[in-house]
């Protein structure tokens, strides 16, 4: 059995009050640490125009921001992709 954690980058806010600096860091640290203990993958979604829901209008940022913050046998993917296969196919390859 594989177990996983989804990530949609949620933070309570007062109005348009968010503070991302913390909000990334802390999800960093929330992703390192289930590579620490033994989680197999991590999954985070795609939100547009949610910014009172989401923080993670651009999860591929988080996964660059992955592989420099020191993970070493987690997977990581994009739980459901809202645009075309084919640019996002694109996006890794460079």
């Amino acid at each position: 059995m594989k177990f996983g954690l989804l990530f949609e980058m949620q933070r309570p806010y007062e109005g348009n009050d968010i503070d991302w600096n913390a909000l990334y860091r802390e999800t960093l640290d929330q992703c390192e640490l289930a590579d620490q203990v033994g989680f197999d993958n991590l999954w985070f979604v795609e939100h547009h125009f949610l910014m009172g829901f989401s923080g993670s209008p651009c999860p591929e940022v988080m996964f660059g921001a992955l592989t420099q913050k020191g993970t070493k046998n987690i997977r990581i993917g994009l739980a459901f992709p809202f645009c075309q296969i084919i640019i996002q196919s694109e996006w890794p390859s460079g």
